[in-house]
């Protein structure tokens, strides 16, 4: 991540002399195996920007269509390089796609920003994403003090990577429901009420057992 951070801050206007410096020093310390994998991971960013950004540019009934075309590329790529770190989390090493990505996994949803789904793991989101993860690492600080002053808070933390000006990945929680969904479900005035959310659980869990089950999690 401190690699796609440094890279994308060359556009900054008063500093990017010294970032240009941090990323000329990290590349030296890294030695040619870490490089070849910076290398690969920002081919890879490129092509799932690019593939997004035709997307975008498509009319509504032909993007599920370009969609399934471009990511022919992915294929082609990673025939050409065998194996790439994921730059979302680089803990991850990705041989190929699926199959079923390319027939069925694969989405766009709608609205100004148009996020594309890539599967169940993550989503290219045309939008900036750097507070969202500073956000998100002072909540990562934040839970490991509670952990170890012994308080668990059951805490699950998505990824998110800025790739750019107004881009970056996001990592997708399946199968999930937003607030706001739950909200519009119990009408006009439900985000006012104070039982909307034990509501939307006792419907999608009438037994007992599963509803002490999720909501002790």
């Amino acid at each position: 991540m401190g690699f796609e951070l440094l890279k994308n801050a060359q556009n900054e206007v008063h500093f990017k002399i010294w970032y240009w410096k941090l990323l000329a020093a990290l590349k030296f310390c890294a030695g040619k195996t870490l490089n070849n994998e910076f290398s690969k991971e920002e081919k890879l960013t490129r092509i799932l920007e690019d593939i997004a950004k035709k997307v975008k540019a498509a009319s509504d009934a032909k993007r599920k269509e370009v969609l399934k075309v471009e990511l022919n590329r992915l294929q082609r790529f990673f025939q050409e390089i065998k194996v790439c770190r994921l730059p979302l989390n680089p803990a991850l090493v990705v041989q190929g796609i699926k199959r079923d990505l390319l027939q069925n996994e694969c989405s766009y949803f709608g609205g100004g920003k148009s996020p594309n789904e890539i599967g169940s793991y993550f989503s290219l989101i045309g939008d900036d994403l750097r507070q969202d993860m500073l956000v998100l690492q002072i909540i990562r600080v934040m839970d490991g003090i509670w952990l170890q002053e012994g308080l668990d808070m059951q805490m699950i933390i998505y990824r998110c990577l800025s790739t750019g000006k107004g881009q970056g990945l996001v990592q997708m929680v399946p199968d999930a429901t937003t607030l706001a969904k739950i909200h519009r479900e119990s009408g006009l005035i439900g985000p006012l009420k104070e039982n909307t959310i034990k509501k939307w659980f006792r419907h999608h869990h009438p037994l007992e057992s599963s509803y002490q089950e999720v909501t002790s999690k």
